[in-house]
Order: C-alpha cells, then structure tokens, then sequence
C-alpha cells in the first residue's frame, strides 16, 4: 500500500441517486473517492460528473453485490490499486417487487442477500485495508423502518405482526416486498452493531481506530430505490411524496453522510445513528 496525500472513501451504489450524491459531497470535502458499482457505463458518467475543483480524483471499481464472487473480486481490484482507506460506506440497497434469488444462494431471498450479506462481506474483505491505513469510519445504510413502530402506507401492519421468522429467511413460507425489505434494515443494524463491538475489542492488538455505524438517510423520494416498483408507485413517489413533511433532498441527505463520516463530534464512539427527519 502506498503513501497517499488525501483521504480515500469507497461508497458503493455510486451511479446514481444518493450514492453519486454522496460521492459528490466528499470529493468536495477532499478525498479521493472510490465509486463502486455495477454498471460500467452508468460509472463512467457519474465518475465524471462528481469531478470538483477542490478534489478532482476519482476511481471506480465495478462489481454487484447480488453476486459473492463478484464482490470478491471487486474488493480484490481495491486492493490492487495500492490505496489506504479512510472511509467504507455500503450505500447500494434494493427492494425488488417479487420474491427472488441470486445465482449464489437460495438460502436467502435477494433483498436480504444484497442489502446485507453482499455489504457485509464487502466490508470483512476490506477491514483489513482500513486497519493497515491507520483507521477509519464504516457507514452502514439503514432505515427507520426497520421499527415496527414507524408505519407507511403500503405497510399498515402493526408491531404483533411484524414478526421476523429466521427460519423463513428465503420467504418459502410468506412473502412480503416491505417486511422483507424491513427485515434486511434491521438486520443491517445487528451486523453493524456486532462489527462495531468487534472492533471495540480488537483495538488494542491492531492499534488502529475504526468506528461501525448504522444509518438512516432519511425519506429522499428521488432516489431510485423503488426502481422496481410498478410505474405508477415509482410517479408517486417521485413527484407527490417530495412534499411530504418528512421528506428530504439529495443534497440534505448525502450532507448528513459527510458528517457522520467526517466529523469528530458523531463519531466519538460506536452506535446505530438513526437520523429520522
């Protein structure tokens, strides 16, 4: 690994939506960010359009987290560009309309295998970068609705029936595109959380302070989270519930990343950091 003069940041989901937004804000801040993810293509244009003035050096690396090789190898080519890491956030999240797989697993249904299994062997594979690079922060994208006491239109359900039954994980026995996506939020916060406390105990044999957080980055409808939702919910979202009280911009929200990942003041210790606006 070689001396480097910035900070580095990889944050995956970075194509488009909050990723890119994200990638933005901490290009502007300095680093040299790393944006990770699936499409070639949709890389190279948001590579290209998170250039700054102040922090004009960007590297992508491609890979999917629906695919456990994949993800092998695109923390692989990390490694083999030579750079520390200062900063990990696993942004990239799914919620698909019906019950699927990915190519590797069946244990699991997709949502639950991207949204977590995918982003935590990303991040074991890179721990030991961060710790070589003298330390860092890991960003965990969450959502308050992993409580079941926070509701939504398409999920009235109440707390006696959110009930997460681990041994149905596939969704061979019920299937619900919400639950299931509320599921994979809070099983985000367990595995942050066992992490964090992970590396709490470890840091006195690596001498190397990394922190493990969990966050919500609010209800930003102009994501494309619901990409796989029917038209007319994907209309709705974009262009009715941005006037909903709770609801905030990109910008608001890819601001509250950099803070959590940059600022002194968040990060004076590890903890779940629900920002619910």
């Amino acid at each position: 690994m070689q001396a480097h003069p910035r900070k580095i940041g990889l944050i995956t989901g970075a194509t488009d939506g909050l990723g890119l937004e994200v990638s933005k804000k901490y290009a502007q801040a300095g680093f040299t960010v790393v944006m990770a993810g699936r499409n070639p293509a949709k890389l190279e244009t948001g590579c290209t359009s998170s250039q700054s003035p102040l922090a004009p050096h960007v590297e992508t690396v491609i890979f999917d987290l629906a695919s456990l090789p994949s993800i092998r190898k695109g923390a692989q080519d990390f490694l083999d560009l030579g750079l520390p890491l200062h900063a990990l956030i696993t942004n990239a999240r799914i919620q698909v309309a019906q019950r699927e797989f990915t190519e590797d697993t069946q244990a699991f249904e997709k949502t639950i295998m991207v949204n977590m299994f995918g982003s935590m062997l990303l991040t074991e594979l890179l721990v030991p970068r961060m710790r070589e690079s003298g330390g860092g922060r890991i960003l965990n994208t969450t959502s308050c609705l992993h409580d079941v006491k926070v509701k939504t239109p398409a999920d009235p359900t109440t707390q006696e029936e959110f009930l997460a039954d681990l041994d149905d994980l596939d969704g061979s026995q019920e299937w619900n595109m919400m639950q299931f996506y509320e599921i994979s939020k809070f099983t985000d916060i367990w595995w942050t959380n066992v992490l964090a406390t992970r590396l709490s105990a470890d840091l006195l044999q690596h001498a190397a302070a990394l922190t493990a957080n969990s966050l919500c980055p609010g209800f930003v409808p102009t994501t494309d989270l619901g990409r796989h939702w029917p038209l007319w919910l994907r209309l709705i979202r974009r262009y009715i519930t941005v006037w909903q009280s709770n609801a905030v911009t990109l910008d608001q929200s890819a601001q509250e990343y950099l803070a959590y990942g940059t600022l002194e003041e968040f990060c004076k210790q590890q903890w779940s950091l629900l920002a619910v606006w």
